[in-house]
């Protein structure tokens, strides 16, 4: 004997929300919006944002010609950061 299970849509229980119209974003938050996107544009043209770049590349670089040393770093810094930041019981 087949058990019957009702199905019910989720359709029906739930009326279909609307997202807001663009206009209505209020003024701060698309000041604040410009802002941000005006200093992250203004960062990734800056000396600071290359350097940084570079350092990424170099770091992925070493880990991936000397594996076994990259892997003892990690281990060893995880070890020294749970020690420090383990709860005292």
């Amino acid at each position: 004997m087949e058990n019957q299970i009702p199905i019910t849509s989720m359709d029906q229980e739930q009326p279909e929300a609307k997202p807001a119209p663009p206009h209505e974003i209020p003024e701060q938050i698309r000041e604040i919006s410009d802002k941000v996107a005006r200093t992250f544009r203004e960062f990734r043209e800056s000396d600071t944002y290359d350097r940084i770049i570079e350092g990424k590349e170099t770091a992925s670089d070493y880990i991936r010609n000397n594996p076994l040393a990259s892997f003892g770093y990690a281990l060893g810094a995880g070890i020294f950061l749970g020690f420090i930041l383990k709860k005292s019981r």
